[in-house]
């Protein structure tokens, strides 16, 4: 990976303390009015408020989301330089999402449902409460937003704010939830659109395919992975999409596709020229068989040591400051990116099964990863492989 701008926090502290002190006055807010919020919400609540309420948060919402993600890829694709201001508000999003999860299990916080068995939820919902999820996403793009279009950054920061009320109107967060997932997502946002921070992304995005690539491949598994979680994505759904990746995929390789071709071009290496989307459609296949054959914690968890621990090793993997650090095995790689593939892998994993089968099953996979299977003139590719072996060891391991 070539050098990027050195990135120089001076300005985006100011920042990180604005937030901290407006974290600070919510969270005492928050705290004040965790006894109170939902006799209130008792008052005003109706049957056709209460459907209003769970469209808001479980169906538009994604509505949104679904709709910012193509417009980024839009815009990726037709920027010549293949950039687009929506790139570090993906990675906001995304990073904010991860964070969540992490500090719920951290903090390990009872939904007020459960402490209080006179509330019922409106959803079901089974993490810990702390902090929201759902508002530190949509608060990851209040500072993006507000920073391209003041208006559209205020409009969202109203938006953002309805759902964070919203899921305390459900009785499935404490309003100090809500002023966590707000400092959450407000500084993720802030960081990602951070001027050098952009810069050292911009430039990476540009001149690295492989960081383009891997990047693709991270946020993919995350996506699919929570998709499936929420039942927004299903096996028949999964198998549609490679039948149809197959299909541009053979297209492709006769004739360039308007669109199509361009897209790939981003991602595919020099070898992929005969199967255009290679990378992609293994992904997904890997994707498809471990949930088709695993249990669903097991199936999760292979697919996040693929994406997230496969991915750190091949983007830092081939890093010229760590040449002396090769393995004998393969010159292309060296010990720090496979050491940080199992560190990632691991640590993605122990969300859905224990640390120390996370450990072994994400060690075997990438270390297995490092080696080069051929069948004949076929080479077997590790985005098939690596969620089979880590899912196979998990599953020996876990009863």
């Amino acid at each position: 990976m070539s050098e990027a701008p050195l990135i120089h926090f001076s300005t985006f502290k100011r920042e990180v303390w604005s937030w901290a002190g407006l974290f600070m006055i919510l969270w005492g807010l928050g705290k004040w009015m965790d006894p109170y919020a939902f006799d209130f919400f008792e008052l005003i609540r109706t049957a056709e408020l209460d459907r209003w309420i769970v469209f808001l948060t479980e169906r538009f919402i994604f509505v949104i989301f679904g709709g910012f993600s193509v417009v980024g890829f839009y815009r990726l694709w037709r920027s010549p330089i293949h950039q687009s201001k929506l790139v570090p508000a993906g990675f906001a999003v995304v990073s904010a999402a991860i964070i969540s999860f992490i500090f719920k299990s951290f903090f390990a916080i009872p939904r007020p449902f459960i402490t209080n068995e006179s509330l019922i939820p409106l959803i079901p919902e089974l993490s810990a409460s702390f902090p929201s999820a759902h508002t530190a996403v949509t608060f990851a793009l209040l500072v993006p937003f507000y920073r391209v279009f003041k208006p559209l950054g205020w409009t969202w920061g109203l938006f953002a704010l309805l759902i964070g009320i919203s899921r305390v109107y459900e009785n499935v967060h404490y309003p100090s939830d809500i002023a966590g997932g707000i400092f959450l997502g407000g500084l993720t946002g802030a960081f990602f659109t951070h001027e050098e921070v952009k810069n050292a992304i911009g430039h990476w995005w540009e001149n690295e395919r492989e960081f383009r690539r891997q990047t693709f491949h991270f946020l993919l598994g995350f996506l699919l992975v929570f998709a499936h979680w929420k039942d927004l994505l299903r096996l028949r759904h999964i198998a549609i999409f490679l039948i149809i990746g197959l299909a541009l995929a053979l297209l492709s390789s006769k004739k360039k596709l308007p669109f199509v071709g361009q897209f790939l071009a981003l991602f595919d290496r020099p070898r992929d020229l005969l199967f255009p989307g290679r990378g992609a459609f293994y992904f997904l296949l890997g994707v498809f068989l471990s949930i088709l054959l695993f249990p669903v914690k097991i199936a999760y968890a292979s697919i996040l040591i693929l994406s997230v621990g496969d991915s750190l090793n091949h983007m830092f993997g081939d890093n010229p400051r760590w040449r002396n650090f090769t393995i004998p095995w393969n010159r292309c790689k060296n010990i720090w990116g496979v050491l940080l593939g199992i560190a990632g892998g691991t640590f993605a994993a122990q969300f859905f099964v224990p640390f120390w089968p996370a450990l072994l099953a994400a060690s075997t996979a990438i270390l297995l990863e490092t080696l080069t299977f051929k069948i004949g003139k076929f080479y077997l590719n590790d985005n098939l492989y690596v969620p089979l072996v880590a899912g196979g060891i998990l599953s020996l391991l876990i009863a």
